[in-house]
């Protein structure tokens, strides 16, 4: 009985602890088919995880997360259009670290004087229409793991503006908030 008693708590710890643990890949162990035994391969983090080489998968996936992104971004209309057609660098986002990162056009944020344009779109996705932000979280691209190789994409603004006098300059501005998900 005392037995019995031990092996019911110690299942029920367990049922209890692995049902807070992530759920893995699993096998069966059937007598039936003459197995007995199973292997299980056991994989370790030891010191600071180091999201720039494969390794295991840390217990929050969004630990693989490495990129390279630019702090500052331009925009600007042409003089040939007469200021109204809207043009930009080109911006490199660039993955460090050994897994996928897809990456997402979140929101804009302290939006500041942007009335003057019409429409505004970073690699297609609209951004602002009318002046008013208009931007649903969108995926801009998935960059690849790096493998020992540099991985990035690329990102630029365009769109178009209407501004009362084109002579005089104005500094429409916004923060762009990118959101990166490890691609696993």
């Amino acid at each position: 009985m005392k037995k019995a008693t031990a092996l019911l708590s110690t299942a029920t710890i367990v049922g209890i602890l692995a049902s807070s643990i992530p759920a893995f890949a699993e096998q069966v162990v059937d007598g039936r088919t003459g197995a007995n035994s199973g292997d299980i391969t056991v994989n370790g983090i030891i010191g600071e995880f180091d999201n720039t080489v494969p390794g295991p998968d840390p217990h929050d996936p969004n630990r693989w997360i490495n990129v390279t992104i630019p702090t500052t971004a331009l925009f600007w209309t042409t003089e040939d259009s007469n200021h109204t057609e809207i043009i930009s660098p080109t911006y490199t986002v660039t993955n460090n670290s050994a897994v996928g990162v897809k990456t997402y056009v979140s929101t804009v944020n302290d939006v500041y004087d942007m009335d003057v344009v019409d429409r505004l779109e970073i690699n297609g996705i609209e951004l602002f229409e009318n002046g008013v932000s208009s931007v649903t979280e969108t995926e801009l691209f998935t960059l690849d793991g790096n493998d020992g190789v540099v991985t990035f994409d690329t990102f630029s603004f365009a769109g178009t503006a209407s501004p009362t006098d084109a002579s005089s300059e104005l500094n429409p501005s916004f923060t762009l908030v990118l959101r990166f998900a490890a691609d696993v």
